[in-house]
């Protein structure tokens, strides 16, 4: 395995089950194996993946990323109000990273455009803007 440029293990499907399999506690290897996972379409793995690595306790970084990743795999299989929750997550802990922050609220609007709640989707693009905005000051 390699360890990419952030500082987290990539490896095959293979390698990632065996170190699963190794250590089942290691919330890494789950969140590694979601992403690997995720990127090459099994959404509903991931999201399994995702979940049993937030379950087990991840760095906050790693948790928030992970909150983001699950919502986008939630969403891809139709897991709209799921998704909405974990990007909530995300804004809930108001992240001193805006790209972070502005990310979520599009993701949640979207979830909230997918729903039909038009008047909760137009307040999160919105807020994302004002963080484009305040950015340029």
């Amino acid at each position: 395995m390699l360890k990419d440029a952030l500082g987290s293990y990539r490896g095959t499907l293979y390698e990632l089950n065996r170190l699963i399999r190794r250590d089942k506690g290691n919330a890494m290897v789950w969140y590694d194996r979601a992403n690997l996972r995720h990127g090459i379409g099994d959404h509903t793995g991931a999201v399994a993946d995702y979940t049993r690595a937030l379950e087990i306790g991840l760095r906050k970084r790693e948790e928030l990323l992970a909150l983001g990743n699950r919502a986008m795999a939630l969403s891809e299989i139709g897991r709209y109000e799921e998704a909405l929750m974990d990007c909530s997550g995300i804004i809930d802990a108001n992240p001193q990273n805006r790209g972070l922050m502005k990310a979520a609220l599009l993701r949640r609007a979207e979830m909230y455009g997918r729903m039909g709640r038009n008047k909760e989707a137009s307040r999160d693009v919105l807020a994302a803007e004002q963080l484009t905005i305040r950015k340029r000051r």
